[in-house]
């Protein structure tokens, strides 16, 4: 429910909210909580749990058709990426824990792990790629700071979030270096 509100506010301030730097800043950021959120929406969605339509790229994508909705997508592209970085820690990767895919059903643990790692990476370094190029560089690093504030705040809840944490951690740290 929260990811829907979320999602619903992100588009209006993207539609209607103008085009000032703190507008945009809002707009991520709701998609980006939005994000967080997003894939557990499979089970009320009538699909099964992990499915690959929402565990991957694809709202990140489909937020990219119209150029008004960039905002949303970079925000998507953060949201979903720190869920499917959570992800890859589960308690165990059988069952429940595995991708789905729509008609055909789990594709195993070894191919889940890799869809959600590609799925996180493709998410995060779009987003990151997409901020960049909507946002002059300070309104994308004030973007990028409370990103990382919902990120954080996000994986400290979430179940795997601290490894998921401080593997992102250590990445930055590396492309910062």
């Amino acid at each position: 429910m929260a990811a829907s509100l979320f999602i619903l506010l992100a588009v209006i301030l993207a539609f209607a909210g103008g085009g000032g730097p703190w507008m945009l800043i809002a707009t991520v950021a709701a998609a980006t909580a939005a994000g967080t959120r997003l894939p557990d929406l499979d089970t009320p969605l009538q699909l099964q749990h992990r499915s690959a339509l929402i565990h991957s790229v694809l709202p990140f994508y489909v937020a990219l058709l119209d150029n008004r909705t960039w905002p949303v997508a970079a925000g998507l592209g953060f949201g979903v990426g720190f869920h499917l970085a959570a992800d890859l820690f589960p308690t165990t990767m059988r069952g429940f824990a595995t991708i789905k895919l729509p008609l055909v059903g789990s594709i195993g643990v070894l191919p889940s792990y890799l869809w959600i790692g590609i799925n996180a990476a493709a998410n995060l370094v779009g987003a990151f790629i997409l901020l960049e190029r909507i946002a002059p560089h300070q309104v994308a690093t004030a973007a990028l700071a409370a990103i990382g504030v919902l990120g954080a705040a996000y994986l400290f809840r979430a179940q795997g979030g601290l490894y998921a944490l401080t593997a992102l951690a250590g990445i930055g740290w590396l492309i910062v270096r």
